[in-house]
């Protein structure tokens, strides 16, 4: 895919909501610009894993650091070995409202959905018992999962999908819908959760076995994505109260956390051993260093290139390194804010984009924090601003998960203020006032 050459494609090359797939010709190997192995680490956990063994993993970040991209390309750094769902959950229920046996019920659903499509097929007397024990603990019936609005036309026509998997989409519709008989469904998959475990590891077994007699990569690894978007509460719900359950799937599963929730006292990794943040791109060589991270920067730049011919749009092209400063090192708001400096040349009825275009999108940004942000807040930021660290209370949490502050890690840990609130008066009133001394940039 050729870099944009007019505004139009320009828009349309930067959706800041969109993550790449594998093979994505816009995909930028950030590794080394981030000074971290995360994802790295996050492939060799799963491939240490003797046959039978399984990792699951907790996946987290700030929103907008790449998450989703990285997760989306484990499908092509694992193909000869994994066999790989990736779930957008936001897809599938209410990213607002997850239960654990949710998670259970989505799996099975997706695993049976996705074999069809392959021609893969299990033993149909397997089928016909797990379709059993779902029927009898939910009360659906044949009649009850046809009627169903959530069960798609095609699903309902297709009379080789197997009846198990119309009524694991039916149940997962009504969770998404919000249903009034979803809290009776979970509270009976709850108490009988030996059973939803056992049916489930069942059919992830039998799918495996069958994966490996048709000579497909065999070990399964379904990813749970978008779960960081749960309510601070509803997160540490779900993976602190029933982390261990999350863990008894018979496959690898990586599920995506909230920062906060990655970060809270109640230490995440004694749930979940297997676990990896994904930081920000460094612009700065360390926290105390005044030296720029070229790495970063490059790495950035090239993210801009591949999405823009930096030469016809950008006037003058240097632009892009200041795109790339003013990000900093988020993923999402460097596209956010090349996407925002297109609509502004638009509307100024330029062809290409110049610096007041750049300070428009800024402005618009900034703003955006500054219509967020309480008073308090700019106290807590400038502390930020000058020492590089945060305090573990809700209040930090709170302007590190909407990206205020910006983690950066590798060999050593350190947070800055998003540069983008940097030049906000209320801001810079507190700056003066306080005075901070700021460590060496």
């Amino acid at each position: 895919m050729e870099p944009a050459t007019t505004l139009r494609e320009a828009f349309q090359a930067t959706n800041p909501q969109q993550s790449l797939a594998s093979g994505d010709p816009y995909y930028v190997d950030l590794t080394q610009a981030r000074g971290s192995r995360a994802t790295d680490y996050l492939r060799q956990m799963i491939e240490n894993c003797d046959v039978g063994q399984y990792s699951p993993i907790v996946f987290s970040g700030h929103r907008g650091s790449g998450k989703s991209t990285e997760l989306r390309q484990l499908e092509q750094t694992l193909k000869t070995s994994c066999f790989m769902l990736y779930l957008d959950i936001s897809d599938f229920l209410d990213p607002l409202d997850v239960h654990y046996t949710d998670l259970f019920l989505l799996a099975c659903r997706q695993l049976l959905e996705t074999l069809h499509r392959s021609n893969v097929a299990l033993r149909k007397g397997l089928i016909d018992e797990v379709e059993k024990w779902f029927m009898d603990v939910t009360k659906e019936t044949k009649e009850s999962v046809e009627l169903s609005a959530g069960v798609s036309t095609e699903a309902k026509a297709g009379a080789e999908i197997p009846f198990i998997a119309r009524l694991l989409a039916k149940l997962t519709a009504d969770a998404k819908a919000g249903s009034s008989h979803v809290t009776t469904t979970r509270q009976e998959l709850e108490r009988q959760f030996s059973g939803l475990s056992s049916s489930t590891n069942v059919l992830l077994t039998a799918a495996s076995q069958a994966l490996r007699d048709a000579n497909n990569p065999y070990q399964l690894l379904i990813v749970f994505d978008n779960l960081d978007r749960l309510p601070s509460k509803k997160s540490e719900e779900l993976f602190f109260a029933h982390g261990s359950q999350l863990q008894e799937m018979a496959c690898h599963a990586v599920y995506t956390v909230s920062i906060d929730t990655y970060y809270s006292r109640r230490h995440l990794a004694n749930v979940f051993p297997n676990r990896q943040i994904i930081p920000n791109v460094k612009l700065r060589a360390s926290k105390s260093s005044s030296e720029p991270n070229r790495p970063g920067t490059d790495a950035l730049l090239q993210v801009i290139q591949k999405r823009l011919n930096v030469g016809v749009l950008l006037q003058p092209p240097a632009l892009a390194e200041e795109f790339v400063r003013r990000s900093g090192g988020s993923i999402r708001q460097l596209i956010r804010l090349l996407r925002e400096a297109v609509q502004s040349a638009q509307a100024r009825g330029l062809a290409t984009i110049d610096s007041e275009a750049l300070e428009d999108a800024a402005r618009s940004i900034q703003q955006d924090y500054e219509r967020m942000l309480e008073p308090s807040d700019y106290k807590l930021l400038a502390r930020t601003w000058a020492t590089k660290s945060i305090e573990k209370d809700d209040a930090y949490m709170q302007l590190l998960s909407n990206l205020a502050i910006l983690e950066y890690n590798g060999v050593d840990l350190w947070y800055d203020v998003n540069p983008l609130i940097e030049s906000a008066d209320a801001f810079q009133a507190v700056v003066k006032k306080t005075r901070p001394k700021r460590r060496r940039r």
